[in-house]
């Protein structure tokens, strides 16, 4: 949003537009092969910031003379984000630069005549992290071209994270400025100690201190979270926390360095924005249910929690106006797909679509819409999904249940979304219940974000445990509803979903009958350092000590049709993962339980020989031999 008009700016496809509120089309205002982003409104709204590969520019309303603003960065490092104070006199940078992985792996393509060896970087869970991470304050003058290391006033560097220490993160708000500009507030986390501190930079004083410390147990992806912004007197600072067991924004005391939680409950509160006054918080909260994520104005004194949404469907995060009488907000729901709408930003409702970017042929395939559902595990944990019915269900059917499952943490994201049109649990499961008569759902267990710390950490040193036994108890839950065939139970995923079809497939064999696994690592020591030391578990600088997590360990236990898929060039999970346990599964006489496909030229999500639709062809080909006969089918 403009700081004082109503007007705001946006990206679309790499290029930033400037819509006037009121005006039927916006103003495009670059045209690049490069892609811009993150644009912001000058102090005056005379013109913009935004930022294009490593430089930050200025470019005024009616003038053709683009400015960069960004110092130079000592030892030719480049610039990856920025953040401009309010007075526009300084900006803080970050940047990053890594070693080569730790090693080299090979993998084979098959696009020319011979099969061609390829290699790929890959760090793995015994090897060292080789990334170090800056942030600096410079100098923004008036002059077309800021250089601070030729006039003498190099940037001062703020924060290093060294590349021998661990795994560090840092996190910083879009608006991490204290109001007079002389003070920035950013997040560090230290995962080798589970230290998570708050910082404060004062640009006067030149000192960097530590204004709160916590140590963290919970999800491996809420430290990057925090992005903690000062409150408009400069006083205090806002922050994320995981510390009640689920997200919310928390109030910190720089002098006292405590914190105390501004919103509270079994549910999530992300903080966006604050009003101009001071007083209210714009946050995106799960409060409602976490499949409808609601935009809320939230009063910092008491907690009180004001819905701005007006429509059952999710929305995205509230970005309020100068005066914060409107928001600007996408919205999406199974009925009505994703558009940015304008909506009362103090009493809610109102909504007013700004875009319209969707063609009518949706109505031609959208044929059903799922309803959600929840259920309570055997832990007493509610458990969220969604599910398709055909039309002509009746309790006393006896149908096939077919269900998608992630299990993966993905920071705020999870499958269970209304309004979310994923390619598989969406839109492949709709097509097999609309055309065959199953019972398809969408399952959300223990093991994804966004329903609290209990299920984002649930992988630790127990990678797919907790979800194979939330969703045995979703098929027994479902089996209740009636409507279902107990010895047709299929489940279905893709890469951490890949991985979670198999412990279910090979740990609860008396339930699940069926199984579609792509692209899942099989084996957790041979995937990114990152990811497995901070979701599946301290390697302690030995793969033996993840190889005990390996789905290789488990095939004898598979008793049931299991479909592997993998993109042969995937360098994300190495398709080496699939291969591995194919051939514990033929060591242990699996082998006419056990069908492979690949694709030769495929990545992680397939793309090469293998297209989408080609994709769930062999899917649904696969079910039918095993599920649906063709005279049944023909029936």
């Amino acid at each position: 949003w403009a700081n004082a008009k109503d007007e705001m700016l946006f990206v679309y496809k790499g290029d930033i537009y400037r819509l006037r509120i009121g005006d039927k089309e916006p103003e495009r205002l670059t045209r690049t092969s490069d892609a811009e982003r993150s644009p912001r409104y000058t102090k005056d709204d005379g013109g913009f910031y935004f930022q294009r590969d490593a430089g930050v520019y200025r470019l005024r309303f009616g003038s053709s003379m683009i400015e960069q603003l960004n110092p130079d960065l000592p030892e030719g490092l480049r610039m990856q984000s920025y953040r401009l104070s309010p007075d526009g006199t300084k900006i803080l940078l970050t940047s990053s630069r890594s070693d080569p992985p730790a090693r080299q792996v090979d993998y084979i393509a098959y696009r020319g005549r011979f099969a061609e060896a390829r290699r790929t970087g890959r760090s793995v869970a015994e090897d060292p992290f080789s990334s170090e991470t800056f942030a600096w304050i410079g100098d923004v003058s008036d002059e077309p071209r800021t250089n601070p290391s030729a006039d003498g006033k190099p940037p001062w560097q703020v924060y290093h994270w060294p590349k021998d220490k661990g795994y560090g993160q840092l996190s910083i708000h879009e608006e991490p400025w204290s109001p007079d500009s002389t003070r920035v507030t950013f997040a560090k986390w230290d995962r080798d100690r589970r230290l998570l501190e708050v910082v404060i930079a004062d640009t006067k004083a030149k000192t960097v201190s530590t204004v709160f410390s916590a140590l963290h147990n919970g999800e491996h992806n809420t430290p990057g979270m925090t992005r903690p912004f000062f409150t408009r007197d400069g006083q205090k600072v806002i922050a994320l926390l995981e510390m009640t067991g689920f997200r919310h924004p928390w109030l910190i005391d720089p002098v006292t360095q405590l914190a105390q939680p501004i919103t509270q409950g079994n549910f999530e509160v992300y903080p966006v924005a604050m009003s101009e006054d001071g007083r209210y918080l714009f946050c995106d909260s799960s409060a409602v249910r976490p499949a409808r994520m609601n935009p809320y104005r939230v009063e910092i004194a008491t907690g009180r929690m004001i819905r701005l949404g007006g429509m059952e469907g999710n929305y995205g995060d509230p970005i309020p106006s100068h005066n914060g009488k409107r928001i600007a907000v996408t919205f999406s729901s199974w009925t009505s797909p994703i558009e940015t709408y304008l909506a009362d930003g103090e009493n809610g409702g109102g909504e007013k679509a700004l875009t319209e970017s969707h063609p009518d042929r949706f109505a031609k395939v959208q044929k059903l819409v799922p309803e959600l559902f929840t259920y309570t595990n055997r832990h007493g944990h509610t458990i969220h999904g969604y599910k398709f019915l055909p039309p002509d269900f009746k309790p006393s059917d006896k149908r096939p249940l077919l269900i998608y499952v992630y299990g993966g943490p993905l920071g705020s994201g999870y499958s269970v979304v209304d309004g979310s049109f994923n390619s598989a649990g969406y839109l492949f499961n709709m097509y097999m219940t609309y055309r065959y008569g199953f019972v398809t759902v969408t399952i959300d267990p223990r093991g994804q974000s966004g329903y609290g710390s209990a299920f984002g950490a649930a992988n630790w040193q127990q990678p797919g445990k907790a979800q194979v036994e939330d969703l045995a108890d979703g098929v027994k839950f479902l089996i209740t509803q009636g409507g279902i065939d107990e010895s047709k139970v299929g489940v279905y995923g893709w890469s951490f979903g890949g991985f979670q079809t198999q412990m279910c497939m090979y740990t609860a064999p008396e339930t699940f009958t069926l199984g579609i696994a792509g692209a899942g690592p099989t084996e957790w020591q041979n995937y990114n350092n990152w990811y497995v030391g901070g979701a599946i578990g301290d390697a302690e600088g030995k793969a033996e000590t993840l190889d005990k997590f390996s789905l290789t360990k488990l095939v004898d236990k598979l008793k049931s049709p299991l479909l592997l898929v993998h993109g042969m060039e995937d360098t994300n999970v190495l398709f080496q993962d699939t291969i591995h346990v194919y051939q514990a599964l033929l060591r242990a006489g699996k082998g006419p339980l056990v069908e492979l496909v690949l694709d030769p030229t495929g990545g992680h999500g397939l793309g090469g020989d293998i297209n989408r639709i080609q994709q769930y062809r062999i899917y649904e080909a696969f079910i039918l031999k095993h599920w649906m006969p063709q005279e049944l089918r023909r029936k």
